[in-house]
Formats: structure tokens, sequence, C-alpha cells
């Protein structure tokens, strides 16, 4: 499919005599919008991306689901966040329940060198942001509230969880992430973002979020999966580096995305990686069997190696869903990307 993004982005030289070209036609004002829409194609230009990439080993893990949480080896982690921290439409912020539990595990993860947040919103939730972003107090009421939330739990940032702002959301979107990272920069915390892939049908609703949230934050994690492409796979190898071509277009730099890796599968059925290899091994080598798709190790070893090359990190979603038993460690697709990331070789499906 032509991308008159990519196009214009490559062909930049074009711009100025199109510009001057429609300018001395665009008599009655009939080309004013062919105009504007062109200068706003030259401003989406991307400037050259120098920055060091600061390789990022992203996780997240289902808060309510303690099992196996103290079976992690949080050194192949360098950042760690819970999920979900969920909001109402008037600023405060429903229960998570950070008991002594979880107070260990924070404390295990943090003592193995890892950066340890927290998830704020999550699927459904996109009303529940606008109510608030549309109100300057609701707005100061709910950042106040996140602020006091990692505080009062010893977390280090945030990762805002609004993934699909609606068409008439995107100055919202962007209002609310520049006023939570002021905050959260100020008083030394991180922040990040989560948004959908920009592949097939997710591209119209990415487009929606204005590049300019990029200098708000300190990373962004692209949920590369649950996509609606060409192929079978629902994460599959030209998923990930179709969701990288569509973010880096929009000017995201290298260091800042981070490629998001599902460890559930999709199809006929919905299971964990976890149950999946548990009923039978090989499974792990290939990303589909039994009319579900998913990704296994090759996939993992692949999408790894593509971002060290093109993207900042990668991230895992949802860490409860891997394998941590003695007897299929090995398999652990944690495992599998940081061992990769490190510049390690893994050759269990070979």
């Amino acid at each position: 499919m032509f991308n008159i993004r990519t196009y214009f982005k490559n062909n930049k030289k074009i711009l100025p005599s199109l510009l001057v070209l429609f300018s001395l036609t665009a008599c009655d004002g009939i080309f004013e919008s062919i105009i504007d829409d062109l200068e706003s194609m030259e401003d989406a230009v991307c400037e050259t991306d120098t920055t060091t990439v600061d390789f990022k080993r992203v996780g997240y893990w289902n808060g309510n689901d303690r099992d196996n949480l103290d079976d992690v080896d949080y050194s192949q982690l360098t950042y760690l966040f819970y999920t979900y921290l969920t909001v109402n439409a008037d600023g405060s912020l429903n229960d998570f329940d950070v008991d002594e539990e979880m107070e260990g595990f924070i404390s295990d993860a943090r003592t193995a060198g890892v950066t340890v947040g927290i998830s704020i919103g999550g699927p459904g939730y996109a009303s529940t942001f606008e109510t608030i972003a549309n109100s300057s107090s609701i707005t100061s009421t709910f950042v106040n509230n996140v602020i006091t939330f990692l505080e009062d739990n010893d977390l280090e940032g945030v990762d805002l969880n609004w993934q699909t702002p609606s068409d008439d959301e995107g100055e919202l979107f962007e209002d609310l992430v520049e006023d939570l990272s002021e905050a959260l920069w100020d008083d030394g915390y991180f922040f990040s973002i989560s948004v959908i892939s920009g592949v097939g049908d997710d591209e119209d609703l990415a487009d929606v979020i204005d590049r300019s949230v990029f200098d708000y934050v300190d990373f962004v994690n692209v949920r590369a999966f649950d996509t609606d492409n060409s192929d079978d796979l629902h994460s599959s190898q030209q998923d990930a580096i179709d969701a990288i071509d569509y973010w880096t277009g929009r000017c995201l730099i290298q260091n800042k995305l981070v490629l998001g890796i599902p460890l559930y599968s999709a199809g006929d059925s919905v299971d964990t990686y976890a149950d999946i290899i548990d009923f039978k091994r090989a499974d792990a080598c290939t990303d589909e069997s039994q009319d579900r798709n998913y990704n296994g190790i090759p996939t993992v070893i692949y999408k790894t190696n593509y971002a060290l090359s093109y993207a900042g990190g990668v991230m895992l979603m949802s860490l409860e869903e891997d394998t941590y038993k003695d007897s299929l460690l090995e398999y652990s697709l944690l495992n599998v990307m940081s061992e990769t990331a490190l510049g390690e070789t893994v050759t269990l499906c070979d």
C-alpha cells in the first residue's frame, strides 16, 4: 500500500516546489486546503535521530495474580509495571492492593536493579480519561492523586495506559500527558505511555496521537499485538516490523520505542504461553498449534534482535502468563528475551 507519509518523508525536497506551484495557482483559495496539507506533511518530516539507545527490558504483571511472582528472575528486567491502577471520572483512584507481600516483591525487584512502576488505566478507560482531561480541576486532582500513590507505595514511575483516544480526544490526550509528565518529572519519577500498534486497522486510531507527546515521556510501549493485518497471526514478525516502521515514521526516536511482545495466544482458543507449553513442550518452538497462534521462542528471538537494531527495548505482556516451573524454565520467554537482548545465543529450538 502506498504510504504518503513515508513518501514525503523520503522525498522532502519536492515539498518547496509543490508549495510554490500551488501558491501560484491558488486563485480564490482553490488550492488552499492542498497547501495546508502539504505544509503539514513538511512539518511531519522527522529530524535525523542521533540519540544513544539504552535498551530496555520491560515487563507487565497483573497485580492481582501473585502466583510465581517470587520465582521471577528480576535481573532479566530493567522495568517492571504492575497493572492496572484504575481511575474514576472525578480523578480519584481505585484501590490497588499493595500489601506486605506486594511490598516484598517490589523490594526484590528493586534489589535486582529493576525500576518499578504502576500502569494506570487499561482497556475500557478511554472515556474516563477524556472526562478527566476535559477539566483542569479534575486533571489537577488526578495528577496529585497519582503522585501521592507513588509516594505512599514507594514506586518509581507511571505508565499511562490510555491506548486509543478517539478523533475528538487527541488534544485532550496531549494535555493530560503534558500535565502528568510535568508533575512526575519535577518529582523525579519516570513516565511512559502505552499505544497500539499502528498496524492495519490500528493506524487510524494511532494517528490521533500527536507526535508532540513524545517529548513528554521517557519511552513508549508499543502494543504490537492483536493486530489486524494480512497474515493470520495476531503478533507476527512482520507486525513487529510494521509497528516499528509506523511509530518511527511518526518521529518517535529509537531509544523511546519499546516493542511489545504478547505471552498469550489468539484464535479459537486464548491461552497463556505457560499453558501451551505445559501441554506440549515442542509447541514452544512454533507460533501455531491447535487453531491458535502465539509467539514462540524463535519469534521472540527474532523480535528482540530486530528491536536491538531498530527500537529501544522490548516489552512482555504479561509476565504471569510465562512459565516459571523448574522443569520448563529454559522455555521461559522472559529468559529467551533477556538472553537475546544481552547478546547470548539461545539454541533450544535449533
